[in-house]
This record gives C-alpha cells, structure tokens and sequence, in this order.
C-alpha cells in the first residue's frame, strides 16, 4: 500500500467528532486492516467515547469536556503515524454454518445464471476464502463484509423484499453479508445461517464485531431442526 493511501484526511465531523478517511478508488483490504489497527490503537486511550469503522474511514466521536478539537486532531495523527508501521496481527475466525440454496437461498439461480456456475459451485467459491468484517450496520448485527470473487459479483434487486429472515448471507455487488435480524431487504439471498448474529439477551448481545474474520461453512439444513 502507497504512503498516500496510509495518509488519510483528518475531517471535522460536527463539533466533537473527527473522520478520518483513507483514500480508495475502490475497496482495499489493506486500508479496511489499517482502518481497524487504528480503531484498536485509539481506544486504548479514554479520550473517545464512541469508534465507529467503516469500508475507508472511521468516524471518531471525542470527549469535548476532555479534549479539544485540535488534541482530538493531534492524537489521531500520531496514531495514524504508529500504526501504518505495525504489523496488522490476524483476527480470531468465527466459523458460520450456512445451508445454501432451495428455500434458504431464495436467488441462488441469478448467480447461477450471471456466473455461469453450478450450485455447487458457488457454495465452493463463496465458502472457500475467510472474509474479514469491514464494518456493522445497518441493522443491529447485520455484517458488512469484505470483497468476493469476481464470478460471484452481482447487483442487489431493484425492488427489495419486504422480508429477509435473520441469518440471511446475502450478495450486493461486489459485497457479501448477513443479516443480523429480520428486515427489508435487497440483497440477493443465497443461504442462511442458523445463528444469531444479534440476541439483546445474550451476555453479548453481538456474535461478531468489525475486524473480525468470518468462514462460512456449507452445511445441511438439519442444522434448522
């Protein structure tokens, strides 16, 4: 990655927050990497009250009764300095079974029909690689993850569902991701996992968070049972 690309712009985002956005053309894994290095090395310090990472940027939301903008301003830049020369440590992997197809992957055939593969397939090419969580939104749970291989890539629809269940991995673009709960939705759903990316009554109500890395795993649908 380019020194340009490791030199982001430091942008007041209202009166007690900060973005700091990376410059992309399109998505990098290694500027999502530093993305959350820099999330991580900033909340070792009490100074933030929220940190909020997304695909190139992080939004940075401070204490103005602890700080000033211009420290706020400061100490970011000398994270961004300390972390573009660390070594990005690799993330814990959560495996996620997931039953593709039939009545869990409702628009399992339009990939068929744009990448010119089987079912089996797709399951192979979606399923073989971890994907590391980019950022969460825009429901409770609902991963955003990083990029998939090129015959996967397709449009979300048109017109979304009024109803995508819970555990749906779905396919938007050059995207992939799960829903987190039951919602409207556009992405074009190709299996379902039985977890639950989001329960308010667990202990952590969150299954994965952002940095984290995700591997599918094809699996029957007696996992519903």
């Amino acid at each position: 990655m380019s020194d340009t690309e490791l030199t982001p712009d430091i942008i007041e985002y209202g009166d007690s927050a900060l973005l700091v956005q990376f410059k992309t053309n399109s998505f990098s894994l290694d500027v999502n990497n530093r993305i959350h290095q820099l999330s991580k090395t900033l909340s070792s310090k009490p100074d933030w009250q929220e940190l909020v990472p997304g695909y190139d940027s992080i939004l940075c939301c401070f204490d103005m009764a602890r700080i000033s903008m211009e420290r706020a301003k400061k100490n970011i830049a000398t994270a961004i300095k300390k972390t573009a020369s660390v070594e990005i440590t690799e993330s814990k992997i959560i495996e996620v079974p997931v039953v593709y197809g039939g009545i869990y992957g409702p628009d399992m055939a339009a990939i068929k029909k744009s990448s010119g593969l089987n079912q089996s397939q797709i399951i192979e090419t979606h399923s073989a690689q971890p994907y590391s969580v980019c950022m969460m939104g825009f429901i409770p749970g609902f991963c955003f993850l990083s990029e998939i291989p090129s015959p996967l890539k397709h449009p979300r629809h048109k017109s979304p569902r009024s109803l995508v269940p819970a555990g749906s991995v779905g396919i938007a673009g050059w995207q992939t991701g799960i829903y987190g709960l039951d919602s409207p939705g556009g992405w074009q759903i190709i299996g379902r996992t039985p977890h639950k990316m989001f329960d308010k009554n667990r202990e952590k109500p969150f299954l994965v968070k952002a940095g984290d890395k995700i591997k599918f795993i094809p699996s029957s649908k007696a996992i519903f049972s």
